[in-house]
C-alpha cells in the first residue's frame, strides 16, 4: 500500500512539474486542483485498506462506546424519548445484515434538526428532530439511514480514516470529544449517503413503515435547515457542545442535495410500486405524538394502503 501512495504522489508531482513548465498554463486546471485530486486519491487509497483490514464487531462496538462518551458535551440525553427511539428502531434492526452489532440510541436534549451514527451501533438523535418529524415513519426513516451507515461499514471506516490522519492512539478525554468533532464534521462520500438513503428506505418498507415518509421528511428539512436555530453558549462546556452542534450542521451539509436525495428515493419506490401495491403500511401520527412505538401500540386510521 505504501508503494501505491507512492506512485500516486509521484505522477502527481511530475503532473504539476510538466503543467509548471509550460507557457500557457490551462486556466482549469491549477495547484489548488492538483492537491484536492492528491488529497481524493490518497482516501480513495485508503478506504480500500481499511476494506482490507476490517475492525471485527466486538472491536467496533468498544470503539463506538469510547466514542459515545466523547458525545457528551452535546447535551443531556432524554431517556424517556431515548427509550422511544429504541422502541421505534427495533423493527428495523432484524433486517440489517451484520447481526453482531448492538443497537444503542441517544436522543439529547437539543433543538437541533439532525442525527448522526458513531461506529459500533452508536445512533445519535437530537430532540429537535424528533419534535420537527410528522409521523413515526419519519422518524423510522431516518434511523434506518443512520443504522445503515453502520451495517454498510461507512462509519467505521470513516473512523480508520480520521484515526489516521489524526495518529491517534489512546486519547484522553478532551482528545476523544474533539474526535468526536472532527469526525462528525467530515460527513460521509456522496455515494456512501445514497447507499444509506436506499437501504434506510429498504429498512423502512420491510418494517412496514410508510415508503413515501423518508422523501416527505428530507423535503421539509430543505427548508428548515436553510436558517438553522443557534443557541448562546454561556458556559465553557456549552461552548464545546455549540462546537460541535455547529460541526454537526456542517456534516449535514455535506449530504448530496437533497432534491437529488428526494428523486432517487421517489424513483426506488416507483421501481418497486408492484412489489408495494395493495399493501398496508403504517404511518404512526399519533405513535410520534404519545411517544408509544407501534411495536408496542398499533392504533386505528394509521394505516395506508400503496
Amino acid at each position: 500500500m505504501k508503494w501505491t501512495k507512492f506512485a500516486i504522489v509521484l505522477a502527481v508531482l511530475v503532473a504539476g512539474a510538466v503543467l509548471a513548465t509550460r507557457g500557457t498554463p490551462d486556466p482549469e486546471v491549477s495547484l489548488s486542483s492538483l492537491v484536492e485530486l492528491w488529497s481524493d486519491t490518497l482516501r480513495d487509497t485508503d478506504q480500500i485498506g481499511m476494506k482490507l483490514t476490517r475492525v471485527s464487531d466486538a472491536e467496533e462496538m468498544r470503539i463506538g462506546a469510547d466514542l459515545a462518551r466523547g458525545a457528551v458535551d452535546l447535551g443531556a440525553e432524554d431517556a424517556a424519548l431515548s427509550a422511544y427511539v429504541t422502541g421505534v428502531a427495533q423493527p428495523l434492526i432484524g433486517h440489517l445484515h451484520r447481526k453482531g452489532i448492538r443497537y444503542q440510541f441517544h436522543v439529547v436534549d437539543s433543538p437541533q434538526i439532525n442525527a448522526f451514527a458513531l461506529p459500533g451501533g452508536q445512533i445519535f438523535v437530537m430532540k429537535g428532530l424528533v419534535n420537527f418529524a410528522e409521523s413515526e415513519a419519519e422518524l423510522a426513516a431516518v434511523l434506518g439511514h443512520e443504522m445503515s451507515h453502520v451495517d454498510l461499514r461507512h462509519c467505521i471506516e470513516r473512523y480508520q480514516y480520521q484515526a489516521k490522519l489524526e495518529k491517534a492512539g489512546a486519547p484522553g478525554v478532551g482528545v476523544v470529544v474533539e474526535f468526536v468533532h472532527r469526525l462528525i464534521a467530515r460527513g460521509f462520500s456522496p455515494e456512501q449517503e445514497s447507499e444509506a438513503d436506499a437501504q434506510g428506505e429498504r429498512l423502512s418498507i420491510e418494517a412496514g413503515y410508510d415508503p413515501d415518509a423518508a422523501a416527505a421528511l428530507f423535503a421539509r428539512m430543505q427548508t428548515a435547515l436553510h436558517e438553522p436555530h443557534r443557541v448562546q453558549a454561556n458556559t465553557p462546556v456549552g461552548e464545546v457542545g455549540q462546537a460541535t452542534i455547529e460541526a454537526l450542521e456542517a456534516y449535514f451539509r455535506t449530504h448530496p442535495p437533497t432534491e437529488e436525495r428526494v428523486r432517487k428515493l421517489n424513483e426506488m419506490v416507483a421501481r418497486h410500486h408492484s412489489e408495494l401495491a395493495g399493501r398496508s403500511f403504517y404511518i404512526g401520527r399519533q405513535n410520534l405524538r404519545e411517544r408509544v412505538p407501534k411495536s408496542s401500540q398499533k392504533f386505528p386510521g394509521e394505516w395506508r394502503v400503496f
